[in-house]
């Protein structure tokens, strides 16, 4: 009987199961129960299942891994080829080899699949030294432990700086702490001890839904010198952006990532509700004022003269008289998650209207120009092409993009946009398909996230009231106990880490 009368395939065991869909593209045949005439398939040849399926007088389909691999590779992730044999003899493909697209599992050519590999063998290659994660939330874990694997071995999570010294001489690792977790003795006990030390953070598009809601994040930048949102000592990023050579290809990338970015309306977080059915006055100029958590290191220690949301909806308003504002609270103030919050009365006598659970992106789309402290919603700002005042120090500001009011933000060099977006989402953060669980680039993630956008509760946060419900109780009374308990232990560092 030859393949193409096979009615069907059966599975034999769990890893064919969670493979067939691979299996269904590379052979065209699809899997239903067992019948008359069905092959069985089977993982790995010379398991037991395929003889058994000859004695009883089966056809026998065998899958394997095929000869092109990356290290991401597993029966859960997929793998980038399949060896397929049908009876002992190959079905399909180069002598019963099938490509396929590490993150989509589409069938692909090979050359195709030979660079997807590579690009994936270099960022596991990336990382030589062992990494020793310390503070990451359990929930976290995951993506950063794919994003943190490496040849020398997994990522090994410790909670303190003792635990932390002790794990990295044992593995000649090198430390990556949660920025605002750390512990404050990490950085001279890793200095003594020899071991690099580098923070992590969330990138900048990140998920839908908030990460106070624990909503995994698909990126991330690892800063070895400070973090993004501190301007009090040199981070990675603005060195990047200060010195870096951005070439031709690097520009032209970034200006097709900043264009698709806004053309799906893209953002940190995905949340919020549209606009469309909010009036909105004509003739008047419309400037948006997005509020932010106040004990966020970026707005204590970024933003020397306007340190408060209230502050920042008084300076808006004495620069704007006559501008139509709007104040957008941070949507994990809004959720009751986080400070911040305004009396609506003080609010309204400042700012002609609060929009609160609105998508950042449709303000964005309606808006003249932005005022904020620190906000990541004036990054979004200016790759939509507005204008945009920064009251604080932003990574953003200082490169002749923002007009930027604080003292000190000037960087002593010019950027265009599309090499401050190359610097900052391209060469600094660094990204996870977080459905196939693999490195990826950015270009690949607007994918995922325009699908689970798209998926998601239509609400202020883009998860259910159940979920808000319990953030709410876990924020107001577990997290006291659980801070209390890391005090003692000495782990934790600034409060917040959100610039938004």
């Amino acid at each position: 009987m030859p393949p193409d009368t096979i009615p069907s395939l059966f599975a034999t065991g769990r890893t064919i199961r969670r493979l067939r869909a691979e299996i269904e593209a590379a052979t065209g045949l699809a899997f239903a129960p067992a019948r008359r005439g069905a092959a069985g398939a089977v993982w790995g040849a010379g398991r037991l299942p395929g003889p058994l399926l000859a004695l009883a007088g089966w056809r026998c389909l065998t899958v394997a891994p095929g000869p092109l691999l990356s290290p991401y590779d597993t029966p859960e992730t997929g793998f980038s080829s399949l060896r397929i044999g049908l009876d002992g003899a190959p079905l399909g493909g180069e002598g019963g080899v099938h490509y396929l697209d590490p993150w989509t599992r589409a069938p692909i050519a090979r050359a195709a699949c030979v660079e997807r590999v590579e690009w994936l063998a270099a960022r596991f290659a990336g990382n030589e030294r062992r990494v020793i994660y310390v503070g990451m939330s359990r929930w976290k874990r995951p993506a950063l432990d794919v994003l943190g694997a490496g040849p020398a071995g997994p990522p090994v999570h410790v909670m303190t700086t003792e635990a932390a010294i002790a794990a990295g001489r044992r593995h000649q690792g090198r430390v990556l702490a949660w920025a605002t977790r750390a512990p404050g003795r990490l950085e001279d006990a890793c200095a003594q001890a020899g071991l690099p030390l580098a923070r992590v953070e969330d990138g900048f598009l990140r998920s839908v839904g908030l990460g106070a809601s624990l909503q995994p994040g698909a990126s991330i930048v690892v800063d070895d010198l400070g973090i993004y949102y501190d301007p009090r000592r040199e981070s990675r990023l603005q060195r990047l952006l200060a010195e870096a050579a951005f070439t031709p290809d690097l520009v032209a990338r970034a200006g097709r990532l900043r264009e698709e970015v806004v053309a799906r309306r893209l953002s940190k977080y995905n949340v919020g509700l549209d606009a469309a059915a909010l009036d909105w006055p004509s003739g008047r100029r419309i400037v948006l004022v997005p509020g932010q958590v106040e004990d966020d290191a970026s707005v204590r220690y970024g933003s020397p003269l306007v340190r408060s949301n209230r502050a920042l909806l008084e300076a808006a308003r004495r620069r704007n008289p006559e501008a139509f504002l709007l104040y957008k609270p941070h949507p994990d103030v809004e959720a009751g998650f986080r400070p911040g919050a305004i009396p609506e009365d003080e609010a309204l006598a400042l700012a002609d209207r609060i929009v609160p659970g609105i998508s950042i992106v449709d303000l964005l789309d309606r808006v003249h120009h932005v005022e904020t402290m620190t906000s990541l919603a004036g990054f979004e700002a200016l790759i939509r092409g507005l204008t945009v005042a920064t009251h604080g120090r932003p990574f953003y500001a200082g490169w002749g993009l923002s007009e930027d009011l604080a003292p000190g933000a000037d960087r002593g060099r010019r950027l265009s946009l599309d090499e401050l977006v190359a610097g900052a989402m391209i060469l600094y953060a660094r990204y996870l398909d977080p459905v196939a669980m693999k490195p990826c680039r950015p270009e690949q993630l607007l994918d995922r996230l325009t699908a689970a956008r798209d998926a998601a509760p239509r609400n202020a946060l883009s998860i259910g009231r159940a979920a808000h419900l319990i953030m709410r109780a876990r924020y107001g009374l577990l997290n006291p106990v659980v801070r209390a308990l890391r005090s003692r232990r000495g782990v934790g560092g600034d409060a917040g880490g959100d610039p938004r």
